[in-house]
């Protein structure tokens, strides 16, 4: 059996192998276009690195980020175009950052930030960002299936397996698939379709707990953790733990292709409030994106993909495959402001921020979810957060990050 698994696998392999080969190559365009930049000392001296939040929050999720740093071996490496930091770099160039906001203030600070830290820029096709948000909700649920809560929040499944494929071939570095093994084959998991729909689960993983209905775990699964209030009052903290393999589609992309709900008004909410209007379309939209989470419970958190607790505003998700994961950056667009719930205007947010986390809808250059707490103004700036903007990448240059290694060593 593990030999025809093994054949199996390999073949698979070179499909995607083939596949990458023939893709299109990417035609050469103007700087504007070019997904990572560095910026020149102009550049940096020409825009505002002013803090809109005055830096509450920013030492809490740097420490965050340093405890990340700590858990890696030194020869782990964080690549900043031909530039590479080891985590210690990185610990140190975090703490440069807090010195010199302690130590200075206005003009000098900005000078000091400007001088002493390499900045890139992180670019999508239309040569800026574009920024959703996400947050951690609070669900009704029960550890035991009742007429009000019978909907599982499953644990990941014992017969889903993992492939690192670059254990067969190096030059598949970083490509894994996700899968099961039945007979004598590796096939592709269970979509979200059969897990639903024909409850395929059953007896092959054990739920955490059960929630309301279908349209509220997917949401949870789209935010990646959340809590679970019990009916004894008592919190359960749950948090990714793997995903079914199968790649994630967007349902408000469908429904406004659809135009069963205008662009310019898509946002969470207006997801939720067509789904629980149109019962009898649930299960075909949810269907629509076969991507299925899987949970675990945790202790702190919500837990980011550095496996840290985030802190809201100042936590982002960006591509882990392209990004310098633990990482400084600097984000400048717009969040919502809200009135009696209603959203009235929108306002500039310029700020230091911590690349935490990543997403299945989070990919490419110029690509980032923010993270904004929990409780209702969190998931209300988190469902209508829509804009583009700018994102900054920052890294300490290496000749000023002595005094913060030396400072390291010591403790």
């Amino acid at each position: 059996m593990q030999k025809h698994f093994l054949l199996t696998l390999l073949l698979l392999s070179l499909v995607i192998a083939t596949m990458g080969c023939h893709s299109t190559p990417t035609p050469t365009t103007p700087e504007t276009s070019q997904p990572f930049v560095m910026l020149s000392q102009q550049q940096v001296q020409a825009l505002d690195w002013e803090d809109d939040l005055d830096f509450t929050g920013l030492a809490e999720a740097i420490e965050q980020s340093n405890r990340f740093f700590r858990r890696l071996p030194q020869y782990y490496k964080f690549q900043y175009g031909e530039i590479a930091y080891s985590p210690k770099e990185m610990e140190a160039s975090s703490k440069l950052l807090l010195e010199i906001i302690q130590n200075f203030q206005g003009k000098e600070r900005l000078r000091q930030i400007q001088e002493r830290f390499v900045f890139f820029e992180s670019k999508n096709k239309k040569g800026n960002a574009f920024f959703t948000g996400y947050y951690e909700p609070i669900l009704s649920g029960s550890l035991t299936p009742n007429q009000q809560f019978q909907t599982p929040l499953y644990q990941t499944p014992n017969d889903l397996i993992k492939a690192n494929l670059e254990k067969f071939n190096k030059e598949w570095k970083g490509k894994r698939i996700i899968g099961k093994v039945e007979g004598n084959q590796f096939i592709p998991y269970d979509s979200r379709a059969k897990i639903v729909d024909a409850q395929s689960l059953h007896q092959r993983a054990k739920p955490i707990a059960y929630v309301g209905n279908n349209i509220e775990l997917f949401f949870l699964q789209i935010q990646g953790s959340g809590l679970i209030q019990l009916p004894d009052g008592s919190l359960k903290r749950v948090n990714y733990a793997a995903q079914n393999g199968h790649t994630y589609r967007s349902i408000g992309k469908l429904l406004i292709e659809e135009k069963k709900i205008p662009k310019e008004q898509m946002s969470m909410q207006a997801l939720k409030t067509y789904l629980y209007s149109h019962p009898e379309e649930v299960r075909r939209i949810l269907n629509y994106n076969p991507s299925y989470t899987f949970f675990r419970e945790v202790e702190e958190g919500p837990l980011g993909y550095i496996e840290v607790p985030l802190t809201p505003k100042r936590s982002i998700a960006m591509d882990r495959k392209l990004i310098p994961r633990g990482g400084l950056a600097f984000i400048k667009t717009q969040t919502p402001v809200f009135e009696n719930n209603q959203l009235v205007a929108w306002k500039p947010v310029h700020r230091f921020v911590l690349v935490q986390d990543t997403g299945g809808a989070i990919r490419g250059h110029g690509r980032a979810d923010i993270f904004w707490g929990h409780g209702p103004l969190a998931e209300l700036k988190a469902g209508h957060m829509q804009k583009s903007g700018r994102i900054f990448l920052l890294v300490a240059r290496k000749e000023f990050l002595k005094p913060s290694l030396d400072l390291i060593s010591q403790q």
